[in-house]
């Protein structure tokens, strides 16, 4: 593949998180730039590739199934019989005493990509054809030529160590001792409640994050999280649409709710929004009813 470089992982998806540094004889990795606090969500996101670039030359591409966050501890600190992570360390070890820069790229598919009723891990299936485009030489080899990670190095590898990070965990499944920046209604109607759409409102919208930026949706009642994304140019009028893993979002809708049902929610910050589990005794709307406008109570 010609120009098989950082600016065509950027163009496939990936985001530049962060970069590789020194610490002592020791590396650590560092989020950095304007988005660094969204971007530490796509680190939490299992299921996801990441990639080293030197001088603009991608070096290496891993996929995890538990978190980057979690896969980078082997990086950090190897042990004897892991391969990969001592050749990984090495290398960037290396660069980095020669004053060159590793940055780290992560790709962390937020779009529902399904065969019939069946979920595609796309991150799994894009992995091997990245590596056959790109051969990045400090991946494995066999005969020659760049291999992916195989899913016992990695099991041992990802175990998550209670080591010290670079960067506060910023996701958690509940936000309940959290501040709010504002919180809003959604009337589930039959868009909402059976595609699972969240649509903040004006209001809301201009408390989060820029168009594209990740967003975790998390839940009161401590079902996984999802992590979406930020989209202002869904709706004419520029406010915020949630798009990605709606169906996630729906599943829990109907699990909780009734069509017609109105669920409150928070803005945690710029990057998460909480829905509220049903409460005891909470009024239903007629089924057949109108969707309402989604109401908006900024915090004041």
């Amino acid at each position: 593949m010609p120009d098989s470089n950082k600016e065509t992982l950027l163009a496939t998806g990936f985001v530049d998180v962060g970069a590789w540094h020194q610490a002592g004889e020791g590396i650590v990795y560092k989020l950095d730039g304007e988005r660094a606090p969204a971007n530490a969500l796509l680190m939490e996101q299992p299921n996801a590739l990441y990639a080293f670039v030197r001088d603009e030359a991608v070096r290496y591409i891993g996929k995890t199934t538990q978190g980057v966050k979690s896969g980078f501890v082997g990086y950090r600190n190897p042990g004897k019989g892991q391969q990969t992570n001592l050749r990984c360390n090495a290398k960037i070890k290396e660069a980095l005493k020669a004053g060159a820069e590793i940055r780290i790229l992560v790709f962390t598919p937020v779009s529902d990509l399904r065969y019939r009723e069946f979920e595609i891990n796309l991150a799994a299936g894009l992995e091997d054809a990245l590596i056959k485009a790109f051969q990045p030489p400090w991946n494995g080899s066999d005969k020659g030529k760049p291999i992916t990670e195989n899913a016992e190095r990695e099991k041992a590898e990802e175990t998550v160590d209670a080591l010290p990070d670079d960067y506060a965990a910023t996701c958690s499944p509940m936000f309940t001792s959290a501040p709010t920046l504002a919180t809003f209604e959604i009337t589930l109607g039959q868009a909402y409640y059976h595609h699972g759409f969240i649509n903040p409102g004006k209001g809301v919208s201009s408390l989060l994050g820029p168009d594209s930026d990740p967003i975790q949706i998390a839940f009161e009642d401590g079902t996984d999280p999802v992590l979406s994304t930020i989209n202002r140019k869904a709706n004419p009028n520029g406010t915020v649409r949630i798009v990605g893993r709606n169906r996630q979002i729906a599943e829990w809708f109907q699990g909780h709710f009734h069509l017609g049902d109105v669920v409150q929610a928070k803005v945690v910050d710029p990057n998460h929004i909480l829905l509220m589990s049903p409460k005891p005794g909470g009024t239903q709307a007629p089924a057949d009813e109108s969707p309402a406008p989604v109401g908006i109570r900024p915090v004041t």
